[in-house]
């Protein structure tokens, strides 16, 4: 694609409301193109949502018991949909189309470089953290399958999803994305069914509806973190069809409701198997020889393969909008949307070869990033931006609480 192709590409993402200190943001963050059907953004918005974070939630169950996990789990879907719709509603104020960073700066002028940072590196660590499990998950699959040599190196693996992901994360706009996105949640269907039908065997640990408090205040992240999507609610509701606030809530509602429906069934059926001998990871606590386990492992590895370019779009439509705040004004649309995103696919692929556990540095990220991007900028600049409207005050909730789970998480992590 030539340099005037992609700015071809970009002519109608000029921004309604045309400031200068929020029109650098606009340009090569991820959109969908004109017109896109409703379901192409609840596919795109729910892949986001379903990673392979979604493997550690019967370990969740097993913290908090039955009820408690169905309820922390909808108590959070209903905070994550909130805080969506509340970035849906500031993007039309805004005017369209909008990102985090021409709406931080409305809301709080000054404060969108920061805002850009802590996504771009936020994003930056899931994309790195996926192609770690790739590398993880199927050598594990490949043994059970009868492989040998190079196809049980956890490098080689990761080699190939770079090669398979890269390409996407490349990509202007995120049409293709949305097909993409259909088969990565096929894949997560079909774990699932499989998780449900082992749980029809005898459980191995003891199960509760409810356990101690402590156990469950340890668990609390895996449950907060579980919707974090909001880094892509502007680039999809940007290209809808008849883009109207009732069409931006129900992709939003709908997206989030889906992975609500498949958290439930998965956490509690995982759990239902094990117990509370069940592991942080739910394929974990399978026999080695499991074929229906080595299956799920690469479907496992499909679904977070689709998932890097999510994370890669965003964190490019950040950093454009830093370089551009930081004096990069002349710099060709083309040329930076090159070298960023090589930059990015590069430097994530280094790590996940040479790191086989982010766990400590991911969570801190999460915990602060996730934090700030899912529930204090979201509810801080709705409750800014809409002085008159009596539902502000939800907003000034969502965001005290997010101010309440990032030292709290934080805590956690370091507190075990």
């Amino acid at each position: 694609m030539s340099s005037a192709d992609f700015r071809s590409l970009s002519q109608y993402n000029e921004p309604l409301i045309r400031s200068p200190s929020i029109y650098s943001s606009i340009g090569s963050g991820i959109y969908l193109p004109q017109g896109t059907p409703l379901h192409g953004g609840v596919f795109v918005l729910a892949n986001t949502i379903l990673g392979a974070g979604m493997l550690g939630l019967p370990f969740a169950f097993a913290a908090c018991g039955y009820l408690m996990g169905t309820l922390m789990l909808t108590g959070f879907g209903a905070c994550a949909t909130g805080a969506l719709v509340m970035l849906s509603e500031a993007a039309d104020h805004v005017g369209r189309p909008a990102s985090f960073n021409s709406v931080a700066e409305l809301a709080i002028p000054g404060a969108g470089i920061a805002f850009d940072a802590a996504i771009a590196i936020k994003c930056f660590g899931v994309a790195t953290s996926y192609l770690i499990v790739v590398g993880d998950s199927i050598p594990k699959a490949a043994v059970h399958l009868g492989a040998s040599g190079i196809l049980l190196e956890r490098r080689f693996w990761t080699l190939a999803a770079l090669a398979v992901a890269a390409p996407l994360a490349y990509m202007p706009r995120i049409t293709a994305l949305r097909h993409v996105s259909a088969v990565a949640l096929a894949c997560v269907g079909l774990i699932t069914v499989m998780i449900v039908c082992e749980s029809i065997e005898q459980c191995k640990g003891p199960t509760a509806l409810v356990t101690n408090p402590s156990q469950t205040l340890h668990a609390l992240p895996l449950f907060v973190f579980s919707y974090t999507c909001h880094q892509n609610i502007f680039s999809i509701t940007n290209e809808l069809s008849d883009p109207t606030p009732q069409r931006n809530i129900k992709v939003c509602v709908l997206a989030v409701g889906a992975a609500l429906a498949v958290y439930i069934i998965l956490g509690a059926s995982g759990y239902s198997t094990f117990g509370g001998l069940v592991d942080h990871d739910i394929l974990a606590s399978y026999p080695s020889d499991n074929g229906i386990v080595a299956v799920a492992r690469l479907a496992i590895s499909l679904v977070v393969s689709c998932c890097y370019p999510l994370q890669a779009h965003p964190s490019r439509a950040c950093t454009t909008s830093i370089v551009r705040a930081c004096g990069g004004e002349d710099i060709d649309d083309f040329v930076l949307h090159m070298a960023i995103t090589t930059v990015f696919v590069l430097a994530s692929g280094s790590i996940a070869l040479v790191v086989t556990d982010l766990g400590l540095i991911l969570s801190v990220v999460g915990a602060t990033g996730s934090t700030t991007v899912s529930y204090i900028l979201p509810g801080a600049c709705y409750f800014i931006l809409f002085p008159e409207r009596p539902s502000r005050w939800l907003g000034f909730l969502l965001a005290c609480t997010g101010l309440i789970i990032m030292p709290l998480s934080l805590c956690l992590i370091f507190w075990k």
